[in-house]
C-alpha cells in the first residue's frame, strides 16, 4: 500500500469519488463506506469522454454537479479511477481513450489529494463477488453451483478487458491481466483467412482486434473483403441492428462468427487459469445477447479436445456492467484501507 492510500482510510460513513472510465464513457459516483466493508453508491453521472479535454475536466464537471446537488460535505479528498489501460510510472498506456492521462497532472488539475488509477477490469472484478446470483444471466449452467472462484471476467467493449477473481484465504482478491493484447488464435479456415487479412493491415493481431466494438467492425470488413462485397455498415450498433432485423445476411454471419470465436477465446483462458466460473461483461455483451445464446459461443467454449469435459463443469454467465465499475473501484480502495 502506498503512502497516499495509507493516508486516506475508508472508515464507515466516509466518502470517496469512484470513477469508471472507458474509451467511450466515463461514469462517476459518490460512494459511502458501510460497516462490514460494504459500499453504497449515493449518486452517479455518465459523461461522453470525447466531449472533454481530459480526465481532470470530467472530475471538475462532477465536482460542480455534486455542489449543485447539495449532497452534503465537501468534495472528498480521495478518488479511485478505474480506467482502461496500464499505469506505467506516471503515464497511462491506453490506445482507446481520446486523450492522454498523467497521474500527477490529473491530481494537480483536479485538486484531488489522493488520486488512484487502477485497471477498469480489475475494478469490475472487485465488484463481481458482490453481485447477487439473481443478477447473473446464465449462458452455460456448468455444474449448477453458481459463481465460484477463481472466476474469469471478460469484457468486449471499446477494448477487451480481462481479469481473474481469486480466493485469498477466504477473501476475494483480483489478478488483472492484459490478455486482450495476446495474439489472436484462429481455429477454422475462415478464421485463418481473417487473421491473414488483419495481419496485413495491422502487423501484430491481438485478440482485441476482433473481440471489441472496433474489432467487430474489423471482422466485418475482413468478411466483406473475403466475399468481394462493399461494406454497408460502419458502426457496431448499425451492424448488430442490421443482423437483428434480418436485413443483411453478412452482418448476421459476422455477429455469429464473433460469438463463436469469442467462445473459443474464453475457453482457452478458462483452461489457462483453471477457472471455476466465467463471466462476460462489457458493452457488446448486452448487444449480442441473442447471438451469445444461439449455441455457437458455448459450443466453441467447450470444444477443447480431452479437456472438454472439464469445461462442462464451468458455469458461464453474462452480467450487466452498469454501475459495477464504480462499486468495484470503491471496493478496491476499501480492501487496501486500514481496518
Amino acid at each position: 500500500m502506498d503512502a497516499a492510500a495509507r493516508g486516506a482510510g475508508f472508515a464507515p460513513g466516509s466518502r470517496l469519488i469512484a470513477a469508471d472510465v472507458g474509451g467511450t464513457y466515463a461514469r462517476l459516483g459518490l460512494v459511502e463506506a458501510l460497516a462490514g466493508g460494504g459500499v453504497r453508491l449515493l449518486l452517479h453521472r455518465r459523461y461522453p469522454c470525447a466531449e472533454f479535454a481530459g480526465l481532470a475536466a470530467i472530475l471538475h464537471r462532477f465536482r460542480e454537479e455534486l455542489a449543485a446537488e447539495a449532497v452534503g460535505a465537501a468534495f472528498p479528498a480521495t478518488c479511485v479511477v478505474a480506467i482502461a489501460g496500464v499505469l506505467q510510472g506516471d503515464a497511462l498506456l491506453n490506445s482507446n481513450l481520446p486523450w492522454k492521462v498523467s497521474l500527477s497532472e490529473t491530481r494537480a488539475k483536479a485538486g484531488i489529494e489522493h488520486l488512484h488509477l487502477i485497471n477498469d477490469f480489475e475494478a469490475l472484478a472487485w465488484a463481481l463477488p458482490q453481485i447477487p446470483q439473481s443478477e447473473l444471466q446464465v449462458l452455460g449452467a456448468g455444474d449448477g453451483g453458481g459463481l465460484s472462484l477463481p472466476a474469469l471476467l471478460l469484457g468486449p467493449g471499446t477494448g477487451l478487458g480481462a481479469a481473474l477473481v481469486i480466493d485469498q484465504g477466504g477473501r476475494a482478491g483480483v489478478q488483472p491481466s492484459e490478455a486482450g493484447h495476446a495474439a489472436l488464435a484462429a481455429n477454422t479456415p475462415l478464421e485463418l483467412d481473417v487473421v491473414r487479412l488483419l495481419q496485413a493491415r495491422f502487423g501484430h493481431v491481438d485478440s482485441e482486434r476482433v473481440f471489441s466494438g472496433p474489432g467487430l467492425m474489423n471482422l466485418y470488413q475482413a468478411l466483406c473483403e473475403l466475399r468481394g462485397v462493399n461494406p454497408r455498415w460502419h458502426a457496431p450498433v448499425d451492424l448488430v441492428d442490421a443482423a437483428d432485423g434480418g436485413r443483411d445476411l453478412l452482418a448476421a454471419e459476422c455477429t455469429a462468427l464473433f460469438c463463436r470465436w469469442l467462445g473459443s477465446f474464453a475457453g482457452d483462458l478458462a483452461l489457462t487459469f483453471r477457472a471455476r466460473s466465467v463471466c462476460l461483461a462489457g458493452g457488446l455483451t448486452g448487444h449480442l445477447d441473442h447471438y451469445l445464446r444461439q449455441g455457437g459461443f458455448m459450443q466453441r467454449f467447450l470444444d477443447k479436445g480431452v479437456l472438454s469435459e472439464t469445461l462442462r463443469e464451468v458455469p458461464v454467465f453474462a452480467i450487466e456492467h452498469g454501475q459495477l465499475g464504480l462499486i468495484g473501484a470503491a471496493a478496491w480502495h476499501a480492501a487496501r484501507s486500514p481496518s
